[in-house]
């Protein structure tokens, strides 16, 4: 059997969490930032660093957005076949082991279609009900898109592979803790130049920004025998921590 391809971009999403740390020394890049400074009046001195981590794992979830798009001679009969269109689509998806919190109505419109204008014969009206699903079993995905697409959905307009809540957690300390690591290595080099011993932790700060799309990649979303493959990236999250080291004189 001959297998078709199209080739679509998934955006792959990532979080991006404490960038925009103030700058230490000017000119250097928050992941580059560090200082040291002059004793206070009891002799305590501290070395200022500022260092970035990441961490990386698979997706565990999907959010797939697919529209349902009718059209008809008259508002009144775009909106009903679209809502019997939307009806069997959800029973499909239902059945197909997603339930109803997994799919969000995403926008709703009814309006005049605009093809009508140049051609008389197109209906003059258009109805579209977009949804986003969430898929939390990525090996899943091309199977909900096969049931909605083969039920009533009639625009599949976005594919994006993200992280649960738990694993989100999960992957943010990892990236902590790597980015702890790059800031006490920056430290023991400024210590050691400086003729300085590291005695402790005076301060730790970062910023939280959230999600935020930062790389795409191209995959296949192929037919073949009927089932509909998507494959996904990796998923990372980063981080950015200033840490203020408290040292003494060696």
């Amino acid at each position: 059997m001959r297998r078709n391809s199209t080739i679509i971009v998934l955006a792959v999403a990532a979080l991006a969490v404490g960038a925009g740390v103030t700058a230490a020394v000017g000119g250097l890049s928050p992941a580059a930032q560090a200082s040291t400074e002059v004793p206070t009046t009891d002799g305590a001195r501290t070395i200022t660093v500022g260092a970035g981590g990441t961490a990386e794992t698979t997706p565990d979830q999907a959010v797939v957005t697919v529209a349902v798009v009718t059209t008809a001679d008259s508002a009144s009969a775009a909106r009903q076949e679209l809502a019997d269109n939307v009806s069997r689509m959800r029973d499909a998806l239902r059945d197909a082991d997603v339930s109803e919190d997994q799919v969000r109505t995403q926008r709703y419109d009814i309006s005049q279609n605009y093809e009508a204008r140049d051609d008389p014969t197109a209906p003059a009206y258009r109805a579209m009900h977009a949804f986003q699903i969430t898929v939390r079993d990525v090996d899943n995905v091309g199977t909900v898109i096969d049931t909605a697409v083969e039920n009533g959905a009639t625009n599949v307009d976005d594919v994006r592979f993200t992280l649960s809540s738990e694993t989100r957690r999960d992957l943010r300390k990892e990236a902590l803790s790597d980015a702890m690591d790059n800031a006490r290595g920056q430290a023991d080099t400024l210590a050691q130049s400086s003729d300085l011993t590291i005695t402790g932790v005076g301060a730790v700060s970062t910023v939280e920004r959230g999600y935020s799309p930062v790389r795409y990649e191209t995959a296949a979303m192929s037919a073949d025998a009927g089932g509909t493959s998507v494959e996904s990236g990796p998923v990372s999250v980063s981080v950015q921590v200033q840490v203020t080291y408290n040292a003494t004189d060696n």
